[in-house]
């Protein structure tokens, strides 16, 4: 049996950092629990995202890091790219003399 009295004085106990890592933690748990209740948006999902789960299986925690890391410096380029190209074309075209 759990002692919740227990649980509570040991997350008091923890730090910022700590409480941040175990929201995450409590949220995870939470969204689990529900998903062992066939939610169908939750098993469409896990659908959707089977080949991700796939392609990633022979990969490593650091290849996983790194390819994130890529696809979020892409996406960053792209979107200053346009928002130059949208600067640039507010300019006022300087009239000659």
């Amino acid at each position: 049996m759990v002692d919740r009295t227990e649980i509570h004085k040991a997350v008091d106990g923890l730090s910022e950092r700590s409480l941040a890592e175990l929201d995450t933690f409590i949220a995870y748990l939470y969204y689990k629990e529900k998903e062992q209740q066939g939610s169908p948006w939750s098993k469409e999902l896990y659908d959707v995202f089977a080949p991700v789960r796939e392609a990633a299986a022979h990969m490593s925690e650091n290849e996983i890091n790194q390819a994130i890391d890529d696809a979020i410096a892409e996406v960053r380029h792209e979107r200053n790219a346009i928002q130059r190209d949208s600067n640039t074309r507010k300019r006022p075209i300087a009239e000659s003399d």
